[in-house]
């Protein structure tokens, strides 16, 4: 009986350990919309899984990138002149 539970521990093991598969930064940089909902499925579950840490990092790397462009954005239409208000559109 005892070598029979032993048996059944072990083979049950590989099966307890399966997952989904881990998946990079990089891979959650390109499929954004999957990062939100990983992300958001991790908040509500109270999961903090490696794919929850690479999807939120994922998310704010993306936000930051972001950022920047916009602020890239605004700093040429300054030197441009473009940003500032003209009187009858001069």
């Amino acid at each position: 009986m005892r070598k029979c539970l032993i048996v059944l521990a072990f083979a049950a093991l590989p099966l307890a350990a399966c997952g989904e598969d881990e998946k990079s930064v990089e891979y959650y940089m390109q499929h954004l919309d999957e990062a939100r909902e990983k992300a958001g499925r991790c908040q509500s579950n109270g999961d903090a899984g490696v794919n929850c840490g690479n999807a939120a990092v994922a998310i704010q790397r993306a936000a930051r990138e972001q950022f920047e462009r916009d602020r890239a954005r605004t700093d040429k239409a300054i030197k441009d002149g473009s940003i500032f208000p003209t009187w009858n559109g001069k």
